[in-house]
């Protein structure tokens, strides 16, 4: 395989060291592999500069604090330094580029929420791609995913990401792009890999739910929309209320903003395609934090 392919990250680090994809090798007693006990984030990065690093950082030492997974408080690694150095030798320093950081409690198999004695930390990254203009010109298909509901869990970035997929896959097969998530009481949550921004009669506003991750991109876009005098409403909200936007968009760390075209048989009336285009150039000129 083309080592600078999109599918294939080329070099990773791994507790430490940089190395070969072929071979990092993590035991097969890591709580990660056999429990999804770990978390992790991913970024875009810009010709080696990484947007919104610290709020991606933020977001994950929360999550590990939430899960009692320490990493040693006397040598922590530089994650920024990490991230640079893997992103220049895996030649992928003057390109877009999708960075993982991926964290587990380590190998164990006592119950509940042991000690992370030696977690185990990896960085991976690799080429990405951003949607053609084609697309974003079109818009994404979103499905109602009515299989159960967003999990408990979801307020963090966890490796317990099943759900997801399967949400993910039931809109494929659907012949949509991406499924729209409802939490336990059937409000909108989110979508399997976004947040989502919506605008009725002129007035901005995202879905609030307590099962839903708190997302870096709809929080920096809503920053940009306020500075334009645009407040961003959180609402609880049934699907009937994405109804009556004319304006959905789903947003995330590695395609920013994507204009919603249809969700189920309903078609949106004003997708702004120009609009969102606009605030992500704006969102990668402001992100390198």
């Amino acid at each position: 395989m083309n080592p600078q392919s999109p599918e294939h990250p080329g070099i990773v680090w791994l507790n430490g060291s940089f190395l070969p994809a072929g071979e990092a090798f993590v035991s097969p007693l890591d709580r990660g592999f056999l429990y999804g006990d770990g978390v992790f984030e991913t970024m875009r990065a810009e010709c080696g500069r990484v947007l919104y690093l610290r709020d991606h950082l933020e977001r994950l030492h929360r999550s590990l604090a939430a899960l009692r997974i320490r990493v040693s408080a006397a040598a922590p690694p530089d994650w920024g330094e990490v991230v640079r150095e893997l992103l220049e030798r895996a030649g992928l320093h003057r390109s877009v580029a999708s960075v993982r950081i991926t964290v587990t409690r380590g190998a164990g198999l006592s119950p509940g929420l042991p000690e992370a004695s030696a977690p185990t930390l990896c960085v991976t990254a690799r080429r990405y791609v951003p949607p053609v203009p084609s697309l974003h010109a079109e818009g994404f298909r979103l499905h109602v995913f009515r299989s159960g509901f967003s999990p408990p869990l979801a307020g963090m970035k966890t490796l317990n990401y099943l759900y997801f997929l399967c949400a993910r896959q039931a809109a494929l097969d659907a012949g949509a792009d991406e499924a729209l998530i409802l939490d336990p009481e059937g409000r909108v949550a989110e979508t399997s890999a976004g947040s989502l921004l919506a605008r009725t009669d002129g007035r901005w506003w995202t879905p609030s739910s307590p099962f839903r991750l708190p997302g870096i991109t709809i929080a920096r876009v809503s920053d940009l929309l306020a500075a334009r005098g645009h407040n961003v409403e959180p609402r609880t909200a049934p699907v009937e209320d994405l109804v009556s936007a004319q304006t959905l968009w789903i947003l995330n760390s590695l395609m920013i903003v994507m204009p919603v075209r249809s969700l189920g048989e309903h078609h949106f009336s004003h997708p702004a395609h120009d609009e969102a285009a606009e605030l992500a150039q704006r969102f990668i000129a402001a992100g390198g934090n």
